[in-house]
């Protein structure tokens, strides 16, 4: 019992003296709030059609762009697309972006 407590304390103390708190974040926001859309799409999670790469591509931009951040396409795979949230020369976030739904998701 006496060597669990050790263990817990240690955890504690390790997660206040190191917070994760720059992973996916700047600042005092996140970059990619939980499972937010495109504003190309609706809310409801569903695009008219699947967007070209291309299509995708320009509405990540305009998004970030919106909050003074570049986007760099790592990938594209099938309805999916993989990028890196870049500001200035750091990675500030890593997200996947459904193409049919409109869906940005924080992998960070």
């Amino acid at each position: 019992m006496r060597k669990f407590t050790h263990i817990i304390l240690g955890l504690l103390v390790i997660t206040l003296l190191f917070p994760a708190a720059g992973f996916g974040w700047r600042g005092d926001r996140p970059v990619t709030p939980y499972g937010d859309f495109c504003p190309e799409c609706s809310h409801y999670g569903a695009c008219r059609f699947m967007m070209s790469p291309e299509d995708a591509e320009k509405a990540l931009e305009s998004y970030y762009g919106k909050k003074g951040l570049d986007v760099e396409i790592e990938k594209t795979q099938g309805r999916f697309i993989r990028a890196r949230i870049v500001e200035g020369k750091e990675v500030v976030d890593e997200i996947i972006f459904d193409r049919r739904t409109g869906r940005i998701r924080s992998i960070y």
